[in-house]
């Protein structure tokens, strides 16, 4: 991680561009370029191999090479345009896969799965809750974004998106595509299955800043979601019920994002 961690603010008449990056203390620390390494790669696997899937290898690359930009760290100082601006980049490869699937129209895309398979999703999801540790009771309450903290509304917002709106594109990117390798003679799926998992938990590493993830609880439910909902898939033959079990999983996040924002906009007014 660079030196930029820490710096709240571009320095006094810097430009609109310096107030989002943070070019002189550019420098990807080994879990960042680890990170980019393995999504570049499930990138390249894509462009090999993957029918037209090679599409999303492109924007998952050109998605990569954007994260990897020195954003300016933290993010509270600044601009929401800014914020923003990161945000859409992080959403590139999951709506530009999404975007490829409804027009490839791959099998997957129109199988719904058996009922019994969105019980195993419903509880899944609720399986990555308990294991990420959060309070719904206290988020149901309002204490969970007192203790928090408010925050600048552009931002919350900017993230609940993301939280909402991701697991559709990442579902069809990452499992969708070990589906769309099983159903072609050309393509060994697990492989490719195994490296979309890997890509899966790398993606949320190569911005930078802590952004939550560096603890141990937060990895070990990346890892545990990657692998299960990969599981799930294969089983079920379909994406909805690992959609479902992350849906679940991140509603609550997206709430506790929406109830920071409305705080942080009562303390403008």
């Amino acid at each position: 991680m660079g030196t930029a961690v820490g710096r709240e603010r571009a320095p006094v008449g810097a430009g609109p561009l310096d107030r989002v990056f943070d070019w002189p203390h550019w420098q990807l620390s080994r879990g960042r370029l680890a990170a980019a390494a393995c999504s570049a790669a499930f990138a390249v696997a894509l462009c090999a191999d993957a029918g037209a899937f090679r599409a999303a290898g492109v924007i998952v690359l050109m998605e990569t090479l954007l994260l990897a930009l020195p954003w300016r760290v933290p993010r509270t100082g600044r601009s929401v345009a800014g914020f923003w601006a990161e945000i859409v980049c992080g959403l590139l490869a999951p709506l530009g896969a999404l975007a490829v699937a409804v027009w490839a129209g791959p099998a997957w895309l129109w199988q719904p799965g058996a009922p019994q398979w969105y019980v195993a999703g419903a509880a899944l999801g609720g399986a990555l809750l308990w294991l990420g540790g959060m309070n719904l009771r206290a988020l149901a309450t309002g204490e969970l974004a007192f203790f928090a903290g408010p925050t600048r509304p552009g931002h919350g917002y900017a993230r609940a998106t993301a939280i909402l709106v991701g697991p559709f594109g990442e579902e069809a990117l990452y499992r969708g595509i070990v589906l769309t390798a099983a159903a072609s003679a050309a393509t060994t799926d697990l492989p490719l299955g195994l490296l979309a998992a890997a890509a899966f938990v790398a993606r949320h590493h190569i911005s930078p800043g802590a952004n939550g993830r560096d603890s141990t609880r937060a990895m070990a439910v990346e890892v545990s979601a990657a692998a299960l909902l990969l599981a799930l898939t294969v089983y079920s033959q379909s994406v909805y019920p690992a959609l479902l079990a992350h849906l679940i999983n991140n509603i609550p996040s997206a709430v506790l994002q929406i109830q920071c924002a409305r705080s942080g906009r009562a303390d403008t007014v």
